[in-house]
């Protein structure tokens, strides 16, 4: 009992720690990244909206970007 007849590779990752990265970048990324648009979407003068749909956007672009690279899918 105390041998593990299937030991894991260190390079593995758990299924709880992938789904917990995945969701904090998206979730980090589209709210960070939404605030910034609504912004400079303010300071801009765009209309309602504009700003944080492209930041939200972008932030979603970007997190999904960091996932594909730290998971090395």
């Amino acid at each position: 009992m105390a041998d593990d007849l299937h030991p894991k590779k260190s390079d593995e990752h758990s299924s709880e720690g992938v789904a917990g990265t995945v969701l904090g970048y998206l979730l980090a990324g589209i709210v960070v990244w939404g605030f910034l648009g609504w912004v400079a979407g303010h300071l801009l003068g765009f209309p309602t909206g504009i700003g944080i749909a492209t930041g939200m956007m972008f932030g979603a672009a970007g997190a999904i970007y960091l996932i594909m690279k730290r998971l090395s899918a």
